[in-house]
């Protein structure tokens, strides 16, 4: 179909802009479409990759998973039934339910009673609702299992600052320093929360 060149680019429809001149707009509008394709393809994967991390951190300031496995040699199948069963007990957490979260999360732990991340969560949700002794039996078991488990190691250090022991809260500052540097998110919230404690 041959549009009248009098009518304005701007104002003609996909349709006509693509034939217009005989389909000398056609080549350029598909080579336009296969870089816009590559590129969403290419962001959609940067977000899937940053929404895994995200999700095992979880929103702000729900617990981290420090990479979603423990150190004890554990399948893939095993790490992806951990996640799934952990997804209710972030989601309780992200929304600030802890006591809701605690329940879940120790169904889970009958389940997986050695994983690290279980115990992070539940450490974190302990925490939440002022358990202190019990969130620091968890977080020592989560860093048993896994000693370099950034989400156990910020918020053990986190309920250091909580109780007042800001030494024992530098030395897990130290540990993620060598862990993930110093522009971790785990190392950057927990220097946060020392601020300048002494």
């Amino acid at each position: 179909m041959f549009v009248s060149p009098r009518k304005p680019l701007g104002q003609m429809n996909i349709k006509e802009s693509c034939s217009f001149s005989g389909g000398k707009y056609h080549k350029s509008m598909r080579k336009q479409r296969i870089i816009t394709t590559l590129v969403c393809a290419t962001l959609f994967f940067a977000q899937s990759q940053f929404s895994a991390q995200a999700a095992d951190r979880g929103p702000d300031p729900s617990p981290s998973a420090s990479n979603s496995e423990t150190s004890a040699p554990t399948s893939t199948k095993s790490a992806q039934n951990v996640d799934t069963e952990l997804t209710k007990s972030r989601s309780l957490i992200a929304s600030k339910k802890y006591k809701e979260a605690l329940t879940e999360l120790k169904k889970v732990n009958k389940s997986y009673p050695n994983n690290a991340d279980v115990n992070n969560l539940l450490g974190f949700a302990s925490r939440k609702l002022s358990q202190y002794k019990q969130a620091g039996t968890y977080y020592t078991k989560a860093l048993k299992i896994k000693p370099d488990h950034l989400g156990a190691l910020e918020y053990q250090g986190e309920l250091f600052v909580l109780t007042k022991d800001i030494t024992k809260a530098k030395a897990n500052l130290a540990k993620l320093k060598k862990a993930c540097g110093t522009s971790c998110a785990e190392y950057l919230d927990l220097k946060k929360s020392i601020g300048t404690k002494k």
